[in-house]
Order: C-alpha cells, then structure tokens, then sequence
C-alpha cells in the first residue's frame, strides 16, 4: 500500500501537470442527421399523410460496380390502427449511381423521396424502417402516434426552397425538408400556409413570435391553391397543387431571413384581429459550428484577429458571454439586413478545423497551436509541403498565393506541435 502511494504522488506532477489535462476540450463526432417529417392535409372527409426523408449519401453503404458507384435503398411504412390492427403497408424503392466517389461520402448530397397514404379518421401508429439492401441491414424508426379528427391540425405548412425545378414548360416547387424546422442560414426559405378558413384574395397578417417579442409581421394576400401532390424529380422532392379541390394559402417568403434561433410560435389574424391559425415553429441552425457551443471560448478566439486594445474593448460592457459575443459579429456582419452572420461562419468553421487537426499529443487546443491560428487568420493554404530539416525534425512549409505568403513550421518535440519558424 505504501509503495502505491508513493508511485500515486510521483507521478501526480506529471499527470495533473500536462498542460489542459481538466480543460481539454473534447472534439465532438458530427454525424450528419437523417431528416423526416409528416405532413397532414385534409382532404374533405379523409386525410392525406406524407412521410418525406432525406438521407444524406454518408450516411448510405455503396458499392463500386464497374465505373460508377450504386446503392440500394427501401423504406417501409406499416400503419396501424388504435385496435392495433395492420391497416396499410406501403414501401418505396431507391437505387443511387454515383460517377463521383467524393459524393458517396458527402454530408451534402443527399436521397431524398416520400410516401403518401390516405387514411380515415382514426388514431394510428406508423412505424418506418429504412432497409440498406447492399448489407440488407434494418433500421426502425421510432414509432408515431398520430390522432386523425376533428380536433387534428388540418394542414401542415411546407417549407420550399427559392430555386424552381423546371422539366420544360412546366415548373415545380421544391420541398425542403428539415424535420419540420426552418433553417437559420444564409439561404432562404419560403413557407406556403395551407387554411380552409382563408378566403380567396383577402388579405391576412402573419406574426411570428418569441417569448414577448415580435419578430415577423406581414401582412399577406391569399393565393388559390389546392391540396398539395407531391412527386419524385431526379435528386428532389417537388410539390404542386390539384386545384380542383378549392384551398387557400399564404406564401410567406424569405421567411427566415430575420429571424434568429430558437422557438416561434406562429399566428394568422384576419383583418379584425381574430386569431385563425397557429402553429409553433423551431428556427435552427443546421452544421453549427461546435466552437460555438462554448461562449467563452469562442469569445478567446476573437484575440487572434484583433488587437489587444479592440479585443479588451468587447468586455467593457457587463454582459453574458452569449451576448457580448453576439454583439461583437454584429459589427462585423456583412449583411446587416438578415439575421445570419456569414463572415462569422467562416470564422467558427475554420476554429473547428484548427481544433480537430492540429491538436498534439500534450492535448493543447489545435486552435491555440501556432498552425491553428494561422490556419484560423488566414484560411486553408494554397499548397503545403512536408519535408525534414537539417536537424532532422519534420518541417510543415504553407503557401498563400493571393496575397503572397510562406509559413514554415517545425515539430521540434516530435509530438506535433508544430511550431511557426518563419
């Protein structure tokens, strides 16, 4: 017991001395999320449920067959009835070529499709399950209760992207599928609101409010639309409207363009001020970057494009991290007339590279590591060379082109940290 002891306090000054050992920052594994959404339209007695997905091609196996790449994919939806009686089973397939191996493994390009079922009033159950058929590996999803009746949401918004899909003479909107939120971004979104209460050409106000605070409010003439049909068009989902069946709505567009992250409820006023429809809505910011989760530190970052003087003027006000850093890019933002930053962006997007590359083996932050910060200031090289110098330790050289400069960093210890020579 004694000898342990002494071991414990001898190697303690090591251990608890490495430099960050309770501080180091753990670097989070982003995967990139499968989005889904159920959207409900009446149609007279009964009702139109469409189950829309969205698979980013990183998250889908694919195989090389010849020159191309394929996968196979099935979704199955099983619906089932209050007496827990199977009432609908429907399945749709997908089969992905890709002539680009970066593609199968992008958290950009996605697979994209639907299901629509009609279904009587009732309470159901859905249970979905995506199907890989390359490693016939199943994938059940939870399980959704949904109650079908007069007391149900008759029409579920539909966010749309802004770019039209164009096959010829005839032209489709664009479904965009977040799980139901709206994205926080620098691209826009319109939302269409679907009410039997609205009537044909007369005007409407929308609000969109936060706690107490209002953040959207226009006022909207109605369009002629018709129940939502939705199709498959190559990479997209694409929505349009049967007008023979008579519906009005509200286009709402740029609708994210002021708003900020967070919860919204939603209502529409008619002219007297009579509240029609409400729905709540989550603003969300899709591929955050994870240096922001910590204030503080992405505050500490700030240092490394400001002088000391500017960077000690931020805390001059007593405020929360959160908020003198939301202050800060304020002031920087290119474009002050929207609510989202794209300067600040790029910022927290190279501060997570930093972090997640150039961290050593002591466990200092890659973004406080000599190539980290100049990776953060300046951006990604134009071109990198490794080599070793004359002392035998590995050398890193970074060239910029526009404008013209040379960083050269060396691994003295040879446990990664490279540190700037020239």
């Amino acid at each position: 017991m004694k000898k342990l002891l002494i071991i414990f306090f001898l190697f303690c000054p090591i251990i608890f001395g490495q430099n960050n050992f309770f501080s180091r920052r753990e670097i989070p594994v982003i995967r990139p999320e499968v989005q889904t959404q159920f959207l409900i339209h009446k149609i007279q007695s009964n009702y139109q449920i469409t189950y829309l997905y969205k698979i980013p091609f990183s998250r889908i196996q694919f195989e090389k067959v010849n020159d191309h790449f394929e996968s196979q994919f099935e979704l199955t939806i099983e619906v089932k009835n209050k007496e827990n009686k199977l009432v609908k089973r429907e399945f749709v397939k997908d089969k992905i070529i890709s002539y680009n191996f970066d593609e199968t493994i992008s958290n950009k390009k996605f697979l994209e499709n639907f299901i629509t079922l009609v279904l009587t009033p009732d309470t159901y159950t859905f249970q979905t399950i995506f199907e890989d058929k390359l490693t016939n590996r199943q994938r059940p999803q939870k399980p959704l209760t949904l109650e079908l009746n007069d007391s149900t949401k008759k029409y579920s918004p539909i966010l749309i992207e802004q770019k039209i899909y164009q096959n010829g003479n005839s032209e489709k909107l664009i479904v965009a599928n977040f799980s139901g939120s709206i994205p926080f971004s620098k691209e826009f979104y319109n939302i269409i609101i679907l009410s039997d209460k609205f009537e044909n050409n007369k005007n409407y106000k929308v609000k969109f409010f936060q706690s107490d605070s209002l953040y959207f409010d226009k006022k909207l003439m109605t369009k002629s639309l018709g129940i939502p049909k939705f199709e498959k068009q190559n990479d997209f989902v694409t929505v349009s409207f049967d007008s023979s069946l008579t519906l009005n709505g509200l286009v709402l567009n740029d609708v994210n363009k002021n708003l900020e992250e967070g919860f919204y409820s939603v209502k529409i006023f008619s002219d007297d001020e009579k509240e029609l429809e409400s729905f709540k809505v989550d603003v969300k910011w899709f591929n955050k970057p994870f240096s922001l989760a910590d204030a503080d530190f992405a505050l500490e970052m700030i240092s490394f494009i400001e002088s000391e003087q500017s960077y000690s003027n931020i805390f001059k006000e007593s405020l929360r991290s959160e908020e003198l850093l939301k202050q800060y890019w304020k002031t920087k933002d290119p474009t002050p007339n929207t609510s989202f930053n794209e300067l600040m962006e790029v910022f927290y997007e190279r501060v997570d590279y930093a972090e997640s590359n150039f961290r050593n083996l002591s466990g200092v932050s890659g973004a406080k590591t000599d190539r980290g910060r100049t990776y953060i200031v300046n951006g990604n090289p134009d071109r990198i060379d490794r080599g070793v110098n004359y002392d035998g330790k590995i050398t890193e050289t970074w060239y910029y082109e526009n404008p013209k400069r040379i960083f050269i960093f060396v691994d003295k210890r040879g446990d990664g940290s490279f540190k700037l020579e020239q």
